[in-house]
């Protein structure tokens, strides 16, 4: 949960960051974009800003941006239960590309990165430790099932998710606390 106030300060401090990082958006945008806290109450240290640009039935495109170390907890996409138009929707195939800043992005296999990048406490529910770190202009893809978090460098990040249909709403998380509807506590 996070307040009022926070998600505002949030869309605004990403909303810099976004156009820091030369994207044009109108503030109708900005405004639509999702701080996601993923009900862990703790956004700065687990969370992210998403602004959505196109979502079909087949193709979404969004641009996230994590605040320094900010870090998006594990997860993996997998067929949704929903039909489509076209029958069964499978699991999301997504790109990133990095427009500013460091991502870091843990997937399965060997270990290459110590405990101290995952948020404390929170060590059984990142159990991906294989780290590519991207810079900017560097691509990325993982395919549907492949387990995966991301984090931002010490300077944030802000990068394109480019994927096949986003149902993230049915995206399981490692750790069974993850809620994917922030909610919003209003302020007095």
């Amino acid at each position: 949960m996070i307040t009022e106030s926070s998600m505002q300060q949030a869309k605004r401090r990403a909303g810099d960051m976004i156009r820091k990082a030369g994207i044009r958006c109108s503030d109708q945008e900005l405004d639509s974009m999702e701080v996601a806290d993923f009900g862990l109450s703790n956004l700065f240290a687990e969370g992210a800003e998403i602004l959505p640009l196109a979502e079909t039935e087949k193709v979404a495109c969004r641009i996230i941006a994590l605040f320094p170390g900010q870090t998006e907890p594990e997860h993996w996409h997998e067929e949704s239960k929903e039909i489509g138009k076209s029958g069964v929707i499978p699991g999301k195939e997504e790109t990133l590309r990095v427009i500013t800043g460091t991502l870091r992005v843990f997937i399965e296999g060997e270990p290459n990165t110590s405990e101290s990048v995952i948020p404390k406490g929170k060590e059984a529910y990142y159990t991906c430790r294989h780290q590519i770190v991207l810079e900017p202009c560097e691509n990325l893809t993982l395919y549907p099932g492949m387990k995966h978090w991301f984090q931002a460098g010490e300077e944030g990040c802000v990068f394109y998710t480019i994927s096949t249909t986003a149902k993230d709403g049915s995206d399981p998380f490692t750790d069974p606390s993850v809620v994917r509807k922030t909610q919003i506590i209003r302020e007095k």
